[in-house]
């Protein structure tokens, strides 16, 4: 995605394929017990449909809430458990209008067949309170290897202060990605979306702006009485770094960047709910300069609400309201808006539809943007009773995203009108 000059570029972490490979292998080496997708379901001996709802990740239900939060290091106690898996995304793109600036990239204007994720995973326990989900991404669209998102945690059961909870520690690259909750960016609906497809160019930072660019730690604690509750910082890595690893990152953050959540959440077995606030302060300002800085401070309210009944019918709402203000030194304040609800329902863990709208506003009018997306899917292999699980997964979808306004323009907004079909498949 490109940005406004007065928002960061969207960027992730690029590098070359053997030393993604490399950094891999030597994770893998250097564990003692490993696991990772769909070897999460090996590992514990709960299938997919457990952790996730409608058998496919990366929405969780209470389970697999509770499974992150311990760090990944939940198991059935066998041994031999392999600790790589493999994943796969192939999409169809059409939208209303083609788009002829992608033919210099190799593609058509319109109507491309595209793999556009091919990733592997070295997640899971490493020993006992440790453990991690770390991902390396091949794009076929940007023809470059990536150091997707990345979690490593201490996780613990205690009793502090009189209360008894989870407490652990994160160490990751891209903040909200820790989250155990899909209301925030990293993990929010669409879990999948096309790359060939035009989109905002606008977003808050916390909204994937310094996603692998930096790391950052992150102490947290689910306690028992609901309560869920953050606090860390972000720094970037340095320019030398990312020139090695082949990071297209312009801005770098000054300094620290802190960031908190807090949340109330509350699992009644057949209904699940959570509110919570999350916030992240950031200067940052172009590499190899002594400034000027632009100062980021995002505020943000999201609220879950999960309906399982019996497991057979399940009925999901997730919304965010992010609040971001931008200030150059010397410069006006700036005000970004972003607001996202979506709402889903799986039947019998197989079957499901998910709507989601989608408001941002701000720069001057030229960031709004605002529309409608919509999306069906079966995934057939996930549950207890399928002879592929825990061996492998797929999801088959077909996603349309309709805009009534786009970066700023309503007149031709219908052009970017976007039809994608798509396979997802995991092993």
């Amino acid at each position: 995605m490109s940005s406004t000059n007065m928002s960061l570029t969207k960027n992730k972490c690029r590098i070359p394929m053997f030393k993604t490979l490399a950094a891999l292998a030597i994770t893998l080496a250097s564990t003692t017990q490993a696991f990772a997708l769909p070897s999460f379901a090996r590992q514990t001996g709960d299938s997919c449909d457990s952790c996730h709802v409608g058998s496919f990740g990366p929405q969780l239900t209470p389970h697999g809430m509770k499974f992150k939060l311990g760090g990944y290091t939940d198991s059935d106690g066998k041994k031999g458990h392999i600790p790589l898996s493999g994943m796969l995304i192939q999409n169809y793109t059409h939208t209303s209008q083609g788009q002829e600036d992608l033919t210099a990239d190799g593609f058509k204007a319109n109507n491309n067949i595209a793999i556009q994720e091919e990733s592997l995973f070295v997640a899971g326990k490493w020993m006992d309170h440790v453990g991690s989900f770390a991902q390396a991404t091949y794009s076929a669209i940007d023809r470059k290897v990536a150091l997707d998102n990345t979690d490593i945690r201490y996780a613990t059961e205690a009793n502090l202060f009189g209360q008894q909870g989870v407490y652990g520690i994160s160490l990751n690259n891209n903040p909200t990605m820790q989250d155990p909750f899909n209301t925030l960016p990293a993990w929010r609906f669409p879990f999948t979306s096309s790359d060939l497809a035009p989109g905002p160019d606008a977003a808050p930072l916390l909204d994937d702006g310094v996603a692998g660019s930096a790391y950052g730690v992150t102490a947290y604690t689910q306690m028992k009485n609901g309560i869920y509750a953050e606090l860390g910082g972000y720094k970037s890595f340095s320019k030398s770094f990312l020139d090695d690893v082949n990071v297209g990152a312009d801005k770098k953050i000054n300094g620290l960047a802190p960031y908190g959540r807090v949340a109330y959440y509350k699992d009644m077995h057949k209904q699940v709910y959570s509110v919570g606030l999350v916030g992240m302060y950031a200067k940052t300002r172009d590499y190899g300069t002594s400034g000027p800085d632009t100062k980021y401070s995002d505020i943000g309210i999201d609220g879950h609400y999960q309906f399982l009944g019996n497991r057979k019918r399940i009925i999901s709402v997730d919304a965010s309201y992010i609040n971001e203000s931008q200030k150059p030194d010397g410069g006006s304040s700036q005000k970004l808006n972003q607001f996202n609800l979506a709402g889903s329902y799986y039947y019998d863990k197989t079957y499901g539809g998910t709507a989601r709208i989608f408001n941002t506003t701000g720069l001057d009018g030229t960031a709004d943007t605002n529309g409608l997306m919509l999306q069906a899917d079966w995934t057939p292999f996930g549950k207890e009773d399928s002879p592929y699980a825990p061996l492998a997964n797929v999801r088959v979808g077909l996603q349309y995203t309709l805009y009534n306004k786009l970066n700023g323009e309503s007149s031709n907004a219908s052009d970017a009108d976007t039809l994608m079909a798509f396979i997802w498949a995991a092993l």
